[in-house]
């Protein structure tokens, strides 16, 4: 599976990581540009599929996360 992500928290491709690893997924590759405001991510994983479903949901749960964070108040 992969992943191409726009990340506001560079922070976020540790947790990234972190959480394949939790899901006994392995992270294969990982590249990263960082710029003043946000980091573009590309991930590679390995698993067994319910595993990187699982990944898959995690991730997309810490980008709404993310998005929330940042969002001016209205």
């Amino acid at each position: 599976m992969t992943c191409d992500l726009e990340l506001r928290d560079f922070r976020s491709i540790a947790r990234i990581v972190n959480l394949a690893h939790r899901f006994n997924c392995r992270c294969t590759r990982v590249d990263a540009t960082a710029t003043d405001d946000t980091t573009t991510a590309m991930f590679a994983f390995d698993g067994p599929a319910l595993a990187l479903s699982r990944l898959r949901a995690q991730i997309d749960r810490l980008m709404l996360y993310e998005e929330r964070l940042t969002r001016p108040p209205s």
